[in-house]
């Protein structure tokens, strides 16, 4: 009989399926067997999260994303230092703006390991698959346990 999942563990499961379904590509048989979730399962998180959309929009890096956000906060200094003598600094407006784009930036570098680490996994999984399908399906689910390991 299949071990009851808790919430918390269908939560992880679910991130991790949506990733192996945007970034990896892997059809919803192949992640319900990955994740020993119900492939009715993962296709009602599909349509319910939109997945198709983010497969088809997974461009930002997060090299990417912390540049914007970095680009953001050099704007903004640039806007208060280019004001008159007196006025150069920041309205509690603009001040709460860039203390949230720190924040992000900050969330950003701290939370990047894991989702570097799974995407390195993949990649690692498509070379491996390329060479030989067999060694690949061999290799899956160490990869899949290294990955639930650190969700």
């Amino acid at each position: 009989m299949a071990k009851t999942k808790s919430k918390s563990e269908l939560e992880k499961l679910k991130g991790y399926a949506q990733i192996l379904y945007t970034k990896e590509h892997l059809s919803q048989k192949e992640i319900a067997e990955r994740t020993d979730i119900s492939e009715k399962t993962i296709g009602k998180w599909v349509a319910d999260g939109n997945w198709d959309k983010y497969k088809k929009n997974f461009v930002l890096t997060r090299q990417e994303m912390m540049g914007d956000l970095l680009n953001e906060v050099t704007e903004i200094n640039k806007a208060i230092k280019d004001r008159p003598e007196g006025l150069r600094f920041a309205d509690s407006k603009t001040a709460d703006v860039r203390r949230k784009l720190i924040l992000d930036i900050k969330q950003l570098e701290t939370s990047a390991s894991k989702p570097e680490a799974i995407s390195a996994c993949a990649a690692l999984l498509e070379f491996v698959r390329k060479v030989s399908l067999a060694k690949a399906q061999e290799l899956a689910p160490f990869v899949d346990g290294y990955i639930k390991s650190i969700l």
